[in-house]
């Protein structure tokens, strides 16, 4: 067979395997088609203390009924609480405001000494990183401030004070060991 024939079939297996090599590592890596093709969902909490707890069928009921129950008033207590928690965070906003406030002038002078030392093209290199960098942060800080998450949903989930109240893990997944 000619060489060259050897070549475009070696490029053609190459070319294939790639492809099904970026496909399985698609399914492998996002998380999205993980768990819906391979994720095996964890026992809910009431399912876990039937297994581990050998309840009866009469029992079950009763013990979702106590954390049912529970989660409730857990919720109650939350909410009174939630004004609390957003004066608090109303405050945070205003100090973080005026400490960034007070050292802006600090920043300036800083980046007019670096202006100073370095040359035009080390200039515009720090002044990139220094973009990326603020952006970066900026980015992270927004997924940490749970001030901002404080208002979603019903409850507040993932707001100050935690996951809107709902105590107890009636009927959420169960525990890690």
């Amino acid at each position: 067979m000619p060489k060259r024939f050897h070549s475009s079939m070696i490029l053609a297996v190459v070319f294939v395997l790639g492809i099904l090599g970026g496909v399985a590592g698609m399914v492998w890596a996002w998380p999205g088609i993980r768990a819906r093709y391979f994720h095996h969902p964890r026992p809910t909490f009431s399912q876990f203390l039937q297994k581990s707890l050998n309840l009866t069928p009469a029992q079950v009921p009763q013990v979702q009924e106590i954390y049912k129950e529970t989660g409730d008033l857990s919720h109650t207590i939350h909410q009174q609480f939630v004004p609390d928690y957003t004066r608090v965070c109303e405050e945070y906003v205003q100090i973080r405001s005026k400490e960034r406030d007070a050292f802006a002038p600090v920043r300036q002078e800083e980046l007019d000494k670096m202006h100073q030392v370095l040359t035009p093209t080390q200039w515009a290199a720090f002044q990139k990183q220094r973009t990326a960098a603020m952006k970066s942060q900026a980015e992270r800080q927004q997924r940490q401030d749970s001030c901002q998450r404080a208002g979603q949903g019903p409850g507040n989930p993932g707001g100050p004070g935690g996951g809107g109240g709902r105590g107890g893990h009636r009927g959420g997944p169960a525990p890690s060991p």
